[in-house]
């Protein structure tokens, strides 16, 4: 019998190559696009699960309430850890981490290579008791316990030594806080292999922390015995029991740490132990890690949402086109059903070709896949290979989603097609429902109203990330190239390279800043300003610090006074204000010009205050990221102590020629000293790394369902004009026109869209609604993009729909009306 049923199958196939062809690809798209969409999601929610017992690892941090302000920190007070293990038996292990923040630079001067990273981190002996640590080469008991050992990832240890094993070889490190930025030489004792791109820390370097031992030790402090009040905050993390109750420990533990550290009614700190696989989701920690490193839950929704909406629409074309097509399997049914077949078997029969063809575009799908993968890790940001295709888990998803379309687009026309009866079909007569039209209607429409939303939502995130990219930093960005200054070399050096790059008559200006656009996990801004003549009252605004030639590198738009006048000494005690500062204040600008102001850090002594006049005020621009409101700010001419890049404005069209002359003069001046650029466009690239990887899967992937609905409409019109060529004939005949043969077929669907509208209208406005609240400056929702989304709709449903219809009404009436 199944021998029996598959070879019906195959010969339905051949007869119908056109509609087989059509389902095959409507579902092959359908299954591939899920399928690149489970792999995403799986790899976000896999992040930090590589790690041996990875369930009972935790993150010791902080949760803060200063002056009323409340924020959460991945970092611990140095005594936390070792305290916690002593009192607590549920904690069988830990360790800690030092970051400093800056990156440091890594020198081999046999080669004089120069390497600058982020991703250094100070470790203990303990690291490899808790991470994932498996070494290439080295002995995983000894790496760290010299003062000055030092461990390499595997793609660094070939980036300064090749293929050959580098463990004993001198490697120099220089960095702003741990040497002082003098070279000091440390000797590599084991190369690790690199860490899973899902990974809250990439260590490209591991570095005992008994190079750190003076420091640690200074000015008669103790790093490892700071309670919370002083030096020493590592990223801690616990290794507990199964089953340990983290909640009671961390409540327990506050009680502890509040009877070590001094009260102070303004400032409260409490322990806060958080899960590891939880911190790639936790927005709380965006000031602790790499904005890369923390994801939004909120996106995986939203993409497992695409997924279930592109596998609607195939499904729907499926059913459509196979209950349309009951006319052609009448006869077999009827034939069948009188020799004795019962409906069950019918059933099975037509859920058997739907499992069939199912599957059979789950091979194309998966051919789909391994050619579209390369792109899909461009706009995704990822790095799967073929490899990850092959896991278990994406496997068992995907299978078992092409199971689930295979029955469900497969059930209605099983049952639909079984429940025919033979009398009708055998005398030809009509036996297509009223509720089967409407059935097939319904899916219409939700077809539409899937592809409605899914155009109107590409169309506002657009709009939106175009907003972003417009901000006046963003603008200027393609031509600024950021050069790292902070940690690397000395202010006196500045004056002597910016002379030597201005001599070239085609780089416009040079000037130095903080690290801009200001990310979440980079130094704070935040500085108290006062103003003498207003009183006593402080003003928590934001502090930018530059040379003169700062509001000219970003253009600035001046709107009273003045900028700063270069070689002007009097103007490093001057400050510009932007729109926002001059709201604060509530005063009117020819009032505010010439004012005194004070300003100094939150954490700085009243005698460490800077003095100055304000000269200008320029228009507000985002500084930070746009999640953020635009705060008040002032503008230093006096570069910051700490937080320094360079930023040369580049001729268009000359990128790569004037930057290789600039490294040649960097080198020129600053010998040994590593040459670390990128455009800050590439910086707005990175803050909005979310915003825009979202963006560019929802639009990939609401193209491939429009691409999929119009293979539907196509099938399903030319399924109508097949089934109505003798009405075409004889209105032909009787002197009907082209445009009123189209007007006949094209008006039932231009009602299904009218109905469409009127649903994904409001879902649409609903849903881009909720995901703009999470911007603070963000476009409008106007009627222009849901008019596009809707005159799409109707233009690709005129051209498939017109194709078929157009074809019919041109065959010959004579042939038509032969036609039984």
């Amino acid at each position: 019998m199944l021998r029996n049923y598959l070879t019906i199958v195959l010969r339905n196939f051949r007869r119908q190559k056109g509609f087989t062809l059509l389902n095959i690809t409507g579902l092959a798209i359908g299954l591939a696009s899920v399928t690149l969409i489970y792999l995403f999601i799986i790899d976000e929610q896999d992040f930090d699960r590589f790690h041996p017992d990875s369930d009972n690892l935790y993150v010791l941090g902080t949760h803060r309430k200063v002056n009323g302000e409340e924020g959460t920190s991945a970092y611990a007070a140095g005594a936390w850890q070792e305290a916690l293990q002593r009192r607590f038996p549920e904690i069988i292990g830990g360790t800690q981490l030092i970051s400093m923040g800056y990156p440091a630079s890594f020198w081999d001067r046999k080669t004089d290579k120069i390497l600058l990273s982020e991703n250094a981190f100070w470790v203990n002996p303990d690291f490899n008791t808790v991470f994932y640590f498996p070494l290439v080469y080295g002995d995983p008991l000894t790496v760290f316990k010299k003062p000055n050992g030092i461990v390499l990832s595997a793609t660094i240890a070939r980036q300064f030594f090749g293929e050959q094993n580098p463990v004993g070889k001198t490697l120099e490190i220089s960095h702003i806080y741990a040497t002082d930025n003098k070279y000091v030489p440390l000797t590599v004792t084991g190369v690790l292999e690199d860490y899973p791109a899902n990974s809250h820390i990439q260590p490209d370097y591991l570095i005992s922390t008994g190079m750190l031992r003076s420091m640690m030790t200074a000015n008669n402090t103790n790093w490892l015995e700071n309670w919370g009040a002083g030096d020493g905050w590592f990223l801690t993390y616990l290794h507990t029991t199964p089953n340990a109750d983290v909640g009671k420990i961390s409540r327990l533990f506050n009680q502890v740490v509040q009877a070590n550290l001094p009260k102070d009614p303004t400032r409260q700190i409490e322990p806060a132990i958080m899960p590891l696989s939880g911190v790639h989701f936790n927005q709380a920690l965006r000031s602790s890690y790499n904005n890369s490193r923390i994801g939004d839950k909120k996106y995986l929704y939203i993409f497992a949402s695409t997924a279930l909406l592109v596998i609607i629409i195939a499904s729907i074309n499926y059913m459509n086109l196979a209950t349309a097509r009951a006319v052609r399997r009448a006869k077999e049914i009827g034939l069948r059903k009188v020799l004795g077949s019962n409906r069950l078997q019918l059933v099975l029969q037509f859920l058997g070709e739907s499992l069939i063809t199912t599957f059979l575009a789950l091979l194309v799908a998966l051919v789909l896949v391994i050619v579209l993968l390369p792109l899909f890790n461009v706009i995704a940001g990822k790095h799967f290979t073929l490899a990850h295709l092959v896991q278990g888990k994406l496997i068992g998803v995907t299978l078992g989603t092409t199971l689930l379309v295979g029955l469900l687009s497969g059930s209605y026309p099983a049952l639909y097609l079984s429940g025919l009866l033979p009398i009708s079909v055998l005398k030809n007569n009509r036996f297509t429902s009223r509720s089967s039209d409407w059935l097939r209607k319904g899916l219409v429409v939700l077809q539409y109203t899937i592809t409605i939303l899914l155009i109107v939502s590409t169309g506002i995130m657009m709009k939106q990330m175009n907003f972003i990219h417009d901000s006046t930093l963003s603008r200027s960005g393609d031509q600024l190239l950021s050069i790292r200054w902070s940690g690397m070399a000395s202010l006196d050096k500045y004056r002597s390279l910016k002379q030597r790059i201005l001599e070239d008559p085609e780089i416009e200006v040079v000037t130095m800043a903080n690290h801009l656009p200001n990310q979440d996990y980079f130094g704070s801004l935040d500085h108290d300003v006062t103003f003498p003549q207003l009183g006593n009252q402080s003003y928590a605004w934001a502090g930018m610090r530059g040379d003169y030639d700062l509001p000219q590198a970003f253009n600035l738009e001046l709107l009273a006074g003045r900028k700063f006048i270069r070689n002007n000494p009097a103007d490093s005690s001057a400050y510009l204000l932007n729109e926002s500062a001059i709201k604060s204040l509530g005063l009117p600008l020819d009032r505010v010009l010439g004012m005194r102001l004070t300003i100094k850090r939150p954490y700085e002594q009243p005698n460490q205050k800077k003095e100055g006049t304000v000269i200008g005020v320029v228009r507000d621009f985002p500084f930070r990221s746009i999640h953020h409101t635009i705060s008040p700010l002032a503008i230093s001419a006096r570069p910051d102590p700490e937080d320094r890049i360079m930023y040369v404005k580049l001729p268009a069209g000359k990128f790569q020629e004037k930057i290789a002359e600039v490294e040649k003069k960097w080198k020129q001046v600053l010998p040994g000293v590593g040459y670390d650029h990128w455009f800050m466009s590439e910086e707005f690239g990175r803050m909005y790394e979310g915003e825009n990887r979202m963006s560019g899967l929802f639009n990939a992937f609401s193209l491939l369902s429009i691409l999929i609905a119009c293979l539907g409409l196509f099938g399903l019109s030319a399924y109508l004009a097949e089934r109505r060529t003798k009405e075409i004939g004889i209105r032909k005949v009787m002197g009907a026109s082209l445009l009123q043969i189209l007007r006949l077929l094209f008006t039932p669907f231009l009602k299904l869209l009218a109905v469409a509208c009127m649903i994904a209208l409001p879902l649409g406005w609903f849903t881009m609604h909720r995901w703009l609240e999470d911007f603070t400056y963000r476009v409008p929702i106007d009627a222009f993009v849901f008019l596009v989304g809707i005159l799409l709709v109707f233009l690709l449903t005129a051209v498939v729909v017109s194709y078929e219809t157009v074809r019919a009404a041109l065959t010959n009436p004579l042939n038509s009306i032969r036609q039984e």
